[in-house]
């Protein structure tokens, strides 16, 4: 949609679960020295500014990223996690917050290629300035263009080895639709590829989301039985909440799902909403 623009959302509790799901299969992508091809469908700007006064007027950083890097002692959690926060410090400290585009550039190697796709006029040209090739970096290439049809164009890549990210705004009805009718024709000619959706939790949205997930799910299970999928899910208000905010949490789709990836996000979102979750307000009994 291109009204949208992340900058009010960026560092909020989704964004933490998306970037820590793909700084985990950027990681495990890295484990092999053959090259890969990464794909970003909905790029966005691909680094955002903590003091700028969108940022500042929802206060989801604050609420998110912010409120989890300065309440937590991480010495108990995985060597994946504790990196996924160094990494992110290292932004933080400058008041900025990577995007997955800046987290993709600064993970993968020279030999990889990374393509980005966005079509917001204003966020293409912060990306085309945030986002630029320098020594050690991936060749990248920045399409302003329709994700979904990036992907399907562009896909299988010469490389085999790869994977997507996939987060699109969901203010459209359609992209429930395009999200599962792309990534089944993307994973059915290219069954190999790590595929990432993100999706948000929304209480109005539930059977939209469910369907979509189904959908994706089912079509993936008769491709290959044996296929491992990951359904990660962090929810940071509790469904029984009277004044339920419209995005109560989010999800990350994986098929194939690299290795120790199911078990290493569910021990982190423990953690993650032991910090951050909204408590449900008790009331005073009389």
């Amino acid at each position: 949609m291109l009204s949208y623009q992340h900058v009010f959302h960026a560092g909020n509790h989704a964004d933490i679960l998306k970037h820590f799901v793909l700084f985990q299969v950027l990681q495990s992508l890295n484990k092999k020295e053959k090259a890969y091809t990464f794909y970003d469908t909905h790029s966005g700007s691909g680094l955002y500014d903590l003091l700028d006064g969108r940022s500042l007027k929802t206060s989801e950083a604050g609420k998110g990223i912010v409120q989890l890097l300065n309440n937590s002692d991480f010495s108990s959690q995985s060597q994946i996690f504790k990196d996924y926060i160094n990494f992110i410090q290292n932004y933080t400290k400058k008041n900025l917050y990577p995007g997955s585009p800046e987290v993709e550039k600064k993970l993968m190697r020279s030999q990889d290629f990374l393509l980005l796709s966005e079509l917001h006029p204003q966020e293409i040209e912060n990306l085309k300035k945030n986002i630029k090739m320098q020594q050690g970096s991936p060749k990248i290439e920045i399409h302003n263009r329709n994700g979904w049809e990036m992907l399907k164009a562009l896909t299988p890549p010469a490389t085999k080895r790869g994977a997507v990210l996939i987060d699109p705004s969901y203010e459209e009805n359609a992209d429930y639709i395009d999200a599962a009718k792309t990534i089944t024709a993307v994973h059915k000619k290219w069954s190999n590829g790590i595929i990432m959706l993100w999706y948000p939790l929304l209480a109005h949205r539930e059977s939209d989301i469910e369907g979509m997930i189904n959908e994706i799910t089912s079509f993936a299970g008769k491709q290959n039985p044996h296929i491992e999928i990951s359904d990660l899910r962090l929810c940071v208000y509790g469904k029984e909440e009277k004044d339920l905010p419209r995005l109560y949490g989010s999800g990350m789709l994986v098929l194939n799902s690299p290795w120790h990836l199911q078990e290493e996000s569910k021990a982190a979102i423990s953690f993650i909403k032991s910090v951050i979750a909204v408590q449900p307000q008790k009331e005073d009994k009389v």
